[in-house]
């Protein structure tokens, strides 16, 4: 892939996480799932990549779950 090609990717991505990467974080703590958030909020994103958005929320939330668990 082109030095160009990896710059409109992380563009891309970094895009898509600022409008809708907060509210898919909220609906997974909500326990939404990938076929739900694509069924009920019909966002503008293939279901590949709110999976992967959902895939990174309940990474991000299992740490912060293990993090605070040590105190």
């Amino acid at each position: 892939m082109a030095e160009g090609d990896h710059f409109k990717q992380a563009l891309g991505d970094f895009i898509r996480n600022f409008a809708y990467g907060d509210e898919i974080r909220k609906l997974v703590k909500r326990g939404y799932d990938t076929e739900r958030i694509v069924r009920e909020m019909g966002y503008p994103l293939s279901d590949a990549t709110i999976d992967k958005m959902v895939q990174r929320a309940k990474e991000e939330l299992a740490t912060e779950l293990r993090d605070n668990s040590d105190l």
